[in-house]
């Protein structure tokens, strides 16, 4: 996606894009969150991205990037059985970020 395309879709000039990719200012939090919607990423990418080893932020961007290969029907599945693993996960304290509604049994 070019910086063009992005400011088209977020509604903002590209001298913005441009602002914000070489770290000039802080985007709004609206505009933060419009800006990761808009190219599919995870606010806490965005935000703490220096806390997450390499490695797992490559696992991550494949897992997505199989996830959005799917159909609808199978995409449902797979979220389905990933959702069963985080409870199972949690519940056996391996979970790295439990969920705001999960409490251990």
């Amino acid at each position: 996606m070019t910086q063009e395309d992005l400011a088209d879709r977020a509604n903002l000039s590209v001298q913005s894009i441009s602002a914000l990719e070489n770290a000039k200012y802080l985007p709004a939090l609206d505009t933060l969150v419009d800006l990761v919607e808009i190219l599919g990423l995870d606010v806490t990418d965005v935000v703490s991205p220096s806390q997450v080893p390499e490695h797992r932020l490559a696992q991550e961007a494949k897992a997505k990037s199989l996830l959005r290969r799917l159909d609808a029907d199978l995409l449902l599945v797979a979220v389905r059985q990933l959702e069963a693993l985080v409870e199972h996960a949690e519940r056996a304290g391996r979970a790295t970020r439990p969920t705001a509604g999960s409490a251990k049994k």
